[in-house]
């Protein structure tokens, strides 16, 4: 498992985080937060196009977004 703290950066950012973090990790599950729906959705997003499973968990303000 790997994580990603993502919280307070604006798109790109996140999502090549998540990326890089994927391809340096084949086969792990990626958990990353972040702290706005943007970067959310495009995390989703990415993971929907590998055919990667995803969830989202919200507290406080805070996504928190299962990758693999």
């Amino acid at each position: 498992m790997v994580r990603v703290d993502a919280k307070g950066l604006s798109c790109p950012q996140p999502l090549m985080m998540v990326q890089e973090a994927l391809k340096k990790n084949p086969g792990e599950q990626v958990i990353v937060e972040v702290d706005s729906a943007s970067p959310r959705d495009n995390i989703l997003r990415l993971a929907r196009r590998k055919k990667l499973s995803s969830s989202v968990t919200e507290a406080d303000g805070v996504f928190t977004i299962t990758v693999g």
